[in-house]
């Protein structure tokens, strides 16, 4: 029903029908899988909404059904059977409901993804990076593995996976496997991906990886080692053979920044296969940070602008963590998503290297219910304007964190994670930067591309009032933060699609 609904509306829209020539020219086995992942779609009202949230996502945004063409395209059945279904069905429809349930049980938002690291071990040591100065025991897998039934009776479906370099951790594929109901993105240097770690990526279907790059061989060898970046571009065209779904992750640095922020960056490892982009700003978080790392707030300001050109231009899912903030409707950590160490530990964010909450003694439901996580939601958006475009408690609003530390009692993850909170130099760089980044980001969000928060363009959603769809869901905020305190009510436990049959497809 979905299929048909969907192309009897984009049939009579001009701005998109033309796209649709190119499903005839798939091999018809292709064709047959995709008609068989529609009907696997549930519930006809389910359906007829995912159809009109994409045909107003593509009216908004054409560029975003070439994309999804070019993942019908290019990805192996195994991997585009998950995408479809662990993403688009797992995640975005049943994952939801879910959640949504969950809400209004619990009085707050479950996470939407979780970030696990399961071993802090790398085979690289790279400039800036903190990981190998951190323990590197791995994760006990009955530890994750209970973390990820937990995560999925919460209705989570989406898990990004962390390091060091997590092609290390024994027990990755064997999480893929047991839990192959789930999408996995993983943050790797890629360096380990041959052949046969090729196979076994592409045979998991599952796992898509992310991989590091800090622009060019020039840039990435400089900051990751000679001879890394041929590895690179080799891993990616093993995986684009396969047809495994990949993409590229980037550090801007006040040393990179602006060729990141450059057409010829994006459409380099586009024309490699990549079919996604992070960014990550460099935060000087960590023992002994290098302050001289932090891109400038006018650097930043120019990723901003063309992160949100490449999005309406480039056949590529491209994100920014923190210029995308209105996208998201804010700082994200403590409210749908937080990080997990190895020893499990939880942090309200990968960055926030404080935690109050260990696993081994509680659950994730007791982590989100958590003083200290409660304390950060209590302060979003942190900007008192609601400026979005000043989403982070680190590097937009530091004295948001610093105070949530103090009032919780959040101890540091690790030695020397008090230094961004503590250090005096730390404090007014920081300082210095908020101030000047608020002049530029209060510019901006008045501007054509946000207009105060009022229309959006916003990935797989179209043009949004985020006063409509964020602000006024969070109008009853005291009354929540009320049923919080009194801890909730006891969640039903929510069985997988198939347990009705454990957690697979």
């Amino acid at each position: 029903m979905f299929a048909f609904d969907l192309l009897a509306q984009i049939g009579t829209n001009p701005v998109i029908a033309g796209h649709i020539s190119r499903l005839s020219r798939l091999p018809e086995k292709r064709l047959a899988l995709l008609v068989e992942l529609f009907r696997s779609i549930p519930r006809p009202q389910t359906s007829s909404s995912l159809a009109g949230a994409l045909l107003k996502n593509f009216t908004a945004n054409p560029n975003t059904l070439d994309w999804l063409l070019r993942l019908v395209e290019r990805l192996n059945d195994r991997s585009l059977s998950s995408f479809l279904q662990n993403v688009l069905i797992n995640e975005m429809l049943e994952g939801q409901e879910v959640r949504r349930q969950f809400l209004a049980r619990e009085g707050f938002e479950p996470p939407v993804t979780l970030v696990i690291n399961p071993t802090m071990a790398c085979n690289l040591r790279c400039e800036g990076c903190y990981s190998y100065k951190m323990p590197r025991a791995g994760m006990d897998y009955e530890l994750l593995s209970r973390i990820l039934r937990e995560a999925w009776e919460m209705g989570t479906r989406y898990i990004t996976v962390s390091g060091g370099e997590p092609l290390i951790y024994r027990h990755l594929f064997r999480m893929l496997e047991e839990f192959d109901g789930m999408q996995f993105m993983m943050y790797t240097n890629a360096t380990l991906i041959d052949e046969a770690m090729a196979d076994r990526i592409a045979a998991a279907g599952n796992l898509m990886p992310a991989i590091s790059v800090e622009g060019f061989e020039e840039e990435t060898d400089r900051r990751r080692g000679p001879g890394v970046h041929k590895k690179v571009l080799r891993a990616m065209r093993l995986l684009r053979e396969r047809g495994v779904f990949f993409g590229f992750s980037a550090t801007p640095t006040q040393a990179n920044s602006d060729t990141i922020a450059s057409d010829d960056f994006v459409d380099f490892y586009e024309d490699r296969g990549a079919l996604f982009g992070w960014m990550f700003q460099y935060l000087p978080v960590g023992k002994d940070p290098d302050l001289s790392l932090m891109s400038t707030p006018a650097q930043r300001e120019r990723l901003r602008a063309k992160t949100k050109e490449w999005q309406v231009s480039k056949p590529i899912f491209i994100g920014d963590f923190w210029n995308d903030g209105p996208c998201v409707g804010g700082c994200l950590s403590a409210t749908r998503y937080c990080y997990i160490t190895p020893e499990g530990k939880v942090q309200p964010c990968t960055f926030v290297h404080f935690y109050t909450h260990d696993l081994n003694d509680c659950t994730l439901r007791d982590v989100f219910r958590s003083r200290f996580f409660r304390a950060i939601r209590a302060r979003q958006p942190y900007a008192e304007d609601k400026n979005l475009l000043r989403p982070c408690k680190i590097i937009d609003n530091p004295q948001v964190l610093r105070k949530v530390v103090k009032e919780c009692g959040a101890k540091p993850s690790y030695e020397g994670a008090e230094t961004i909170i503590e250090d005096p130099v730390v404090r007014a760089h920081l300082d210095n930067y908020a101030r000047e980044w608020k002049r530029i980001a209060d510019e901006a969000w008045r501007g054509p591309d946000y207009q105060q928060g009022r229309s959006i363009l916003i990935p797989f959603l179209g043009r949004i009032n985020m006063y409509d769809r964020f602000y006024a869901v969070r109008e009853d905020r005291e009354t929540r933060l009320r049923v919080e305190e009194a801890g909730g009510v006891p969640m039903e436990v929510v069985l997988p699609p198939s347990e009705r049959s454990r957690t697979h497809r």
